[in-house]
């Protein structure tokens, strides 16, 4: 299983680095995510605020599918307002990014980006 998840992580960060000419990594997948998640498009810059924003917007939506979080409303914004449902376990730093990989990886699977 862990040797699937790699490939796949590894097809995925090579397919973003391409398309976007970037050298993809795990904050870089989840600022896109973020940006996906926010429905306004990508700017050319962002504030490191931003970013910040963005990657945390990803990180609670990619939790909610392990039912951590759930989305309780939008701000004046239009950003989501999540609800933490229960606490997240004190991972490790391998297991905490073996849990996003995982879930990035499905992501952009579920959303047709990434072929099973």
């Amino acid at each position: 299983m862990e040797n699937n998840l790699e490939r796949d992580w590894n097809s995925l960060l090579y397919k973003i680095s391409e398309e976007f000419n970037v050298d993809a990594d795990l904050n870089g997948t989840l600022l896109l995510i973020g940006i996906q998640e926010r429905g306004l498009g990508f700017q050319e810059t962002y504030s490191k605020e931003e970013k910040w924003d963005h990657i945390d917007l990803a990180t609670c939506t990619l939790l909610m599918k392990w039912n951590y979080y759930s989305i309780e409303g939008y701000d004046e914004d239009n950003w989501p307002i999540f609800v933490k449902n229960k606490m997240v376990p004190p991972f490790s730093k391998d297991k905490e990014n073996q849990l996003l990989k995982s879930s990035i990886v499905e992501y952009f699977k579920d959303n047709g980006y990434l072929n099973e």
